[in-house]
């Protein structure tokens, strides 16, 4: 005799009707967890028996009036074409308050079933999809943790009960599922592409291979490919029939849509057109790549951190080197590339973080990047407006650079597309928003000016007006947002820019035509259509880090480096000859190009020195790699006019300050003047907040401390500063790495 009783579990009585590989699996995962009493309807009764016999069910049903009456949830696991007879025996006893719910992959036709049934749809009968299963079939199937961590699509209508909408999330997250909502024509479209077209493609496949002379060499010579692919060819044929039938418009829309991609990669077959291919698998993979971000957990993705540097007092540097290019000048190349229609190589790139984001966010947008060799890209150029609209918001996450650029870029294009960066989310960006309104970007921001930015196509303006724009007037980190805007505007634009103009302008002219672009007396002046040129460039050594190691050669006795293709702009200039006018040892070579040298380096003493305020703002990041070679000169160094330095360059000199005050350094600031006294740190321990340029000016300082020094908090040199470990072994320089 079975017992309805109502014994309350968490969900009560609960009757699964179709005991198949997913009904017994959700029937399993509740009774494991003991959240139910469990019964089971199926008109195999085989599996009825099993079901019970393998614990997972607690009683073996019928769909009687003495069931169904006594039920809070009862769940459909039956195939989508029975949906509205299994309704039609639920009908008659059917009460309000039991909750009904089904587990079909197509949504529209469960609609029009209970219509056909009710006349509308209960408020109680609310249809949901799990996005969980496998190729086995029947109840022994059944997997209790199934639907951990996988999605669980609801699609409620206007008038259903909101109380039993609320336990049907609950129900399916207490066996470990995502719940989500979607409206029902859209799950099926979606459906249709994401799961019942692969499905349709392995069946095809694997019946046109079966009949085909060759097939016994083609199964007994297929690989992994095949297998995986044609896995879910294993699936019910019986469920998938029915459910191909049920969502036949959204299939057939599906399909054909595949059958027209197909059509136009077996005409780049036939023609051998071989970059037409590779930027269809590029584009794919580029695809497949954010699905697999996506489906990543945060925990997945992170990976040991940088917690220390020790450096051990009485080091040495020698040796010969070739720096990396830096990661400013290598994403503004690879701008200017993109932008291109044609092919560009760039060799010794950057290769840190912030450039595989920038890359990542192109191929997402159907740029084909190859990887030649370590260092050494292909960048197949699609032109101003040649990006394609991307399969997500584009994230450069704490990348400022790409933000910069990205923005001015997606402003020219087609399509709408949202730009974000999940780490700055709360900084505004006021002076970007209103530079780029200058050049009529359509977008919108967040409240304050900050992200995300949400870009709509580009407008076009019939009366053309010149924009005149002052390089020297705009923050540096602005250059690049400047040029690309320049390059992608349909306007006549004039900018002025100074003796310390960025680093970019130097490659400017290897990708402009001449009627684009040309240079007068500090402007640089753009007209006409936007056409680049494509380039194969050689990236020079990052002046940041040349700057680092030509400061270690010198205060190190016994030092000797030869660094080569130094990028030789301004910026450098002026920091090697103010390490030259206090006495320090540094050999220009011979010319490489008209800004590119090499340079060798040997220790030598120094002496106290001088910075004017005129001459301080050039140096930038170089800044604080003067304060230390000022710890190790004779006497007292004094820079002039700090109060005029940016707020982040004064914040960062703050923190050295308060680094050398620790290490027993002299140190005095009053008025717009600091003063710093040459002599020896005491070592010890010193938190660079996690700051690169902060990490490697503390770094420097240990060299010759009286003891061990500590530099906590470094895991921003091993984003910037792609191979450090290996670079600093290469010329001897010892230190600990520790992480955690």
């Amino acid at each position: 005799m079975i017992d309805l009783s109502k014994n309350k579990k968490s969900f009560g009585n609960v009757l699964v009707i179709g005991l198949g590989m997913i009904g017994g699996s959700f029937a399993k995962a509740l009774k494991d967890r003991n959240l139910a009493s469990l019964y089971g309807i199926d008109r195999r009764q085989d599996e009825l028996t099993l079901g019970v016999a393998t614990g997972v069910i607690d009683v073996a049903a019928e769909l009687a009036e003495s069931t169904i009456k006594n039920m809070d949830i009862i769940l459909l696991a039956t195939p989508v074409r029975a949906m509205e007879s299994v309704l039609l025996e639920l009908k008659p006893f059917l009460s309000p308050h039991t909750l009904v719910t089904d587990v079909g992959s197509t949504k529209s036709s469960v609609i029009n079933a209970a219509k056909a049934v009710f006349g509308f749809v209960p408020p109680n009968f609310i249809p949901g999809h799990p996005i969980a299963g496998a190729e086995k079939s029947g109840v022994l199937a059944a997997n209790s943790n199934l639907f951990e961590k996988h999605k669980v699509i609801l699609t409620p209508q206007a008038d259903s009960d909101p109380v039993l909408l609320n336990t049907l999330h609950e129900l399916w997250s207490s066996i470990g599922a995502e719940v989500l909502s979607m409206d029902v024509e859209h799950h099926d479209a979606v459906l249709a592409n994401s799961s019942h077209l692969p499905h349709l493609l392995a069946y095809t496949l694997v019946d046109a291979l079966a009949n085909d002379k060759l097939n016994q060499d083609v199964f007994r010579f297929a690989a992994g490919g095949f297998r995986d692919f044609t896995r879910i060819a294993s699936s019910d044929p019986t469920m998938w029939r029915d459910v191909f039938l049920a969502n036949k418009g959204a299939v057939l829309g599906s399909l054909d849509n595949f059958i027209h991609h197909l059509q136009v990669i077996r005409g780049f077959v036939d023609q051998e057109n071989g970059p037409a291919m590779f930027g269809v698998f590029s584009r794919a993979k580029s695809a497949r790549d954010h699905f697999l971000r996506l489906q990543k957990k945060p925990d997945s993705l992170q990976s040991n951190k940088i917690t220390s540097i020790t450096v051990q007092p009485a080091n040495v540097v020698r040796g010969e080197m070739v720096l990396a290019g830096g990661a400013s000048l290598t994403q503004k190349l690879i701008f200017l590339a993109v932008l291109v229609k044609g092919v560009s190589e760039l060799r010794n790139i950057d290769g840190s973080e912030s450039t595989q984001v920038t890359l990542q966010a192109l191929r997402d947008m159907g740029v084909v990047i190859e990887n030649l060799s370590r260092g050494h890209i292909r960048i197949h150029g699609v032109g101003p407006q040649g990006l394609k609209a991307p399969i997500a918001p584009i994230d450069v996450h704490c990348s400022t650079l790409s933000l910069y650029a990205l923005l001015p870029i997606l402003m020219g294009q087609k399509f709408s597309t949202t730009l974000t960066a999940s780490g700055l989310l709360q900084q505004p960006f006021t002076e970007l928003v209103a530079l780029m309104k200058m050049f009529n970007g359509s977008f919108e921001t967040a409240q304050a000016d900050c992200l995300p930015f949400v870009i709509t196509p580009l407008r076009h303006h019939s009366n053309k007006q010149i924009v005149q724009l002052n390089l020297a007037c705009i923050a540096k980190d602005l250059h690049l947002s400047v040029l690309l805007a320049c390059i992608m505007s349909s306007q006549d634009v004039i900018a002025e820019i100074n003796d310390s103009a960025d680093d970019m302008a130097y490659f400017l002219k290897d990708f402009v035509r001449d009627d684009m672009l040309f240079k007068e007396q500090g402007k640089m002046y753009f007209s006409g259509e936007r056409n680049l040129h494509p380039v194969n460039v050689g990236l020079p050594s990052d002046t940041v880090k040349s700057a680092w190691l030509v400061l270690l050669a010198t205060i190190l006795p016994g030092s000797n480096v030869r660094l080569q293709e130094v990028l030789f702009d301004l910026k450098n200039k002026r920091y090697l000859s103010r390490l030259s006018a206090t006495g320090a040892s540094i050999e220009v070579g011979e010319a490489k190009s008209d800004f590119i040298r090499n340079l060798t380096v040997s220790f030598a003493p120094l002496n106290g020195f001088t910075v004017p305020k005129e001459e301080l703002l050039h140096f930038e990041d170089t800044l604080l790699f003067l304060c230390v070679a000022a710890v190790y000169a004779q006497g007292v160094s004094c820079f002039e006019g700090i109060s005029s330095l940016p707020y982040v360059l004064q914040d960062q000199l703050s923190v050295l300050l308060e680094a050398l005050e620790k290490q027993g350094i002299h140190v005095k600031r009053q008025h717009d003047v600091l003063e710093i006294e040459g002599g020896i740190p005491d070592g010890g321990e010193l938190d660079c907040c996690g700051d690169y340029v902060l990490g490697l000016s503390m770094i420097a300082l240990g060299v010759r401390a009286r003891k061990s020094l500590v530099v906590r908090d470094c895991q921003g040199i091993f984003k910037e500063f792609e191979g450090f470990e290996a670079a600093v072994e290469q010329i001897g320089f010892h230190c600990n790495i520790a992480s955690q």
